[in-house]
């Protein structure tokens, strides 16, 4: 009579003789954090991203005196504080962009615009 251990050891020695490696078991996190990436569901997280994280982004100081409003075919628009600000940010969009980019691990962010609050 055969027990659970013989119907394993069989069903491993099977798989061998046809050709089949045993893969390794993958942790339920790592399944899901792979499904989450390659669903459209993973490009609005990373697209979230950009508004729930922007002082961490852009770091606090331009964080304090700028909101993130939209983001619309690659352009992010951002609300800022005032006229001196979009200036000063308007010659650091194309560092800003790469920043905001590398950030969310993939090239979303083509433009910005700045409004005044």
């Amino acid at each position: 009579m055969r027990n659970k251990r013989d119907n394993v050891e069989a069903s491993e020695e099977d798989s061998q003789e046809i050709g089949h490696k045993a893969k390794p078991a993958e942790d339920l996190g790592t399944i899901i954090n792979k499904l989450v990436a390659d669903s459209e569901i993973g490009k609005k997280i990373k697209r979230y991203n950009i508004f729930n994280h922007w002082s961490e982004i852009v770091g606090t100081e331009i964080g304090k005196k700028t909101k993130p409003e939209k983001l619309y075919k690659g352009l992010l628009y951002i609300s800022v504080a005032n006229s001196t600000w979009a200036n000063e940010l308007s010659l650091m969009t194309e560092h800003l962009v790469k920043k905001i980019n590398t950030y969310i691990d993939e090239p979303l962010v083509k433009g910005i615009r700045f409004k005044l609050q």
